[in-house]
């Protein structure tokens, strides 16, 4: 039976020196072609200067035509900026071909029609002293993030590459709508992206968090990379934890180890420096999971948990975060009765240290246990409990994570009853933290509100954000639930085909990520494609 494929041409720049990069982008869009084509009906041809034959003139001359016939940009930059063009003006062909592609986007007769550019994390001492090839490239992220109004990502690995890269082609292959010219305008950089050396490390930390917060990650990066020039072990951590909430899982893994090799903080015996270590191990279990590498996982957090047990100075906070990331990891593995005695261990030990917003983490991590477990009126109970310990000054996170899985308990229980709100509510939070999982869960939860409303329409803007969010954290679970759900909408449209592509997908993500909540309704949904409702 023959098919009808809708073609998009996508144009490949870059400077020298990502080879392996550039690959990698060829091999993503073949398995594109492998493994979703079919489904979601387009197919990709890649135009690059390596592609490009040798001929009298100006190279670029000879590569930019090929630019103009193209329907997308998908640039990658690393830590050089390139080798001038020759003529123009500009200081590599890269950057020629970026303001090129500016004026193809605004031109309603020129196919153009979506940039994405991909910029590879650097190690923090590159950062501190990028140099005369560095610095423009770090100038020009921070012009496009003051922007806000060009898409770019980062990636820290060759797998991180991909899933942006993957991403983007599933938001490229939705059929094409009559061209909408867009005039983008970057901003002059308007101050230093390398901090002033003035500052002292908590200055800097400040700086950072300040940064962050309004969406202007080069220079928190930057403002990071100074803070943690002598090895500090806390303002490492925090770096960290900064890379891993904006998706650059092996750069976060990277200086979790760098605290645990410190030589100075594992002779010492203080309740300061075995708490370092307990998060650094903690934070590497939650990576592990989020990577899918269960056996690994629960080995970093049983070392976290023996570890801060074993403290000579009691360090209850960070065993209860250890306690909850090692019986999330459990459950995950498939362990319930382990995952609920961890759970329930850190439960004893907040009701006697713990604040009111400690108490309400217990309860929300017991409420999701009993989600995964199907009893959804006490994991009901447990999340409202915990939104009723929280106020406004508590974690942001640990609010929205409430909403989320009070919301996802009343759904999965048959009730619609304030689950609108409560997700309006933590797209909001998650939003204004920047916060991927959190916005990918909370969208999605949203997706499955409206497909139990009816609204197919309605829920596919939420699971192509879902979808989105997941991609940008490398989340395998919530990309597996995207895809699920886009087998469900499939399915409500009588497309059964379609709706066993997705799911293929899903189960995909599923082995991955081992979620039992995500099996089971792959399972149902199967059950129901199989039966033919």
């Amino acid at each position: 039976m023959p098919h009808d494929l809708s073609c998009r041409l996508v144009f490949l720049a870059s400077p020298g020196g990502l080879g392996k990069e550039r690959a990698a982008c060829r091999r993503v869009i073949a398995d594109y072609h492998a493994t979703r084509s079919l489904a979601e009906g387009a197919t990709f041809y890649l135009h690059a200067w390596e592609d490009v034959s040798g001929g009298i003139g100006r190279p670029q001359d000879r590569i930019n035509p090929n630019l103009d016939d193209c329907d997308y940009l998908l640039m990658l930059l690393g830590d050089t900026w390139g080798s001038p063009p020759g003529g123009g003006g500009y200081m590599s062909g890269t950057e020629e071909e970026f303001h090129r592609a500016l004026e193809l986007l605004d031109d309603p007769d020129k196919p153009l029609r979506d940039i994405l550019i991909l910029f590879k994390t650097l190690d923090p001492d590159r950062v501190r002293d990028p140099g005369e090839k560095l610095k423009p490239v770090m100038d020009f992220r921070a012009q496009l993030e003051a922007s806000k109004s060009l898409m770019f990502e980062t990636f820290d690995s060759i797998p991180s590459l991909t899933r942006a890269v993957e991403r983007k082609l599933s938001s490229w292959a939705q059929p094409l709508l009559e061209k909408k010219p867009v005039t983008i305008t970057l901003p002059t950089l308007a101050s230093a992206i390398a901090p002033d050396s003035r500052l002292t490390r908590e200055q800097l930390l400040q700086s950072a968090r300040a940064l962050a917060a309004d969406g202007l990650r080069m220079q928190a990066e930057a403002a990071y990379a100074n803070a943690i020039a002598d090895g500090d072990p806390a303002a490492t951590l925090e770096f960290a934890q900064f890379m891993r909430r904006t998706g650059r899982l092996a750069k976060a893994l990277q200086l979790n180890n760098t605290v645990l090799e410190n030589q100075d903080l594992l002779v010492s015996q203080t309740g300061e420096a075995v708490g370092q270590r307990v998060n650094a191990l903690s934070n590497i279990g939650v990576i592990q999971r989020k990577e899918g590498r269960l056996a690994d996982s629960v080995d970093a957090l049983k070392e976290a948990v023996a570890t801060a047990s074993q403290s000579q100075d009691p360090v209850p906070h960070v065993l209860c975060y250890a306690l909850d990331n090692y019986g999330l990891t459990l459950l995950r593995a498939g362990y319930p009765q382990q995952a609920l005695a961890a759970f329930e261990e850190s439960h004893l030990i907040r009701q006697e240290f713990g604040s009111s917003a400690e108490r309400a983490q217990s309860a929300i991590n017991l409420g999701h246990m009993h989600i995964a477990g199907t009893d959804y009126d006490r994991a009901a109970a447990l999340l409202g409990e915990a939104l009723g310990l929280l106020t406004e000054a508590d974690d942001a996170h640990l609010r929205a994570n409430a909403q989320c899985g009070l919301a996802e308990a009343r759904l999965r229980g048959g009730s619609m009853e304030g689950v609108e709100e409560l997700l309006t509510d933590a797209i909001h939070l998650n939003d204004e933290l920047h916060n991927s999982d959190g916005l990918s869960i909370a969208h999605a939860l949203m997706a499955r509100h409206e497909l139990a409303r009816g609204d197919v329409d309605a829920a596919k803007p939420h699971i192509a954000a879902a979808e989105a969010e997941s991609q940008r954290s490398g989340n395998s679970t919530g990309l597996g639930v995207a895809a699920w759900l886009q087998s469900e909408v499939a399915r409500e449209r009588g497309e059964p085909r379609a709706a066993r592509a997705y799911l293929d997908v899903a189960r995909q993500h599923a082995d991955v990520s081992h979620s039992p909540t995500l099996a089971a309704d792959i399972a149902q949904t199967d059950e129901l494609l199989s039966s033919g409702t």
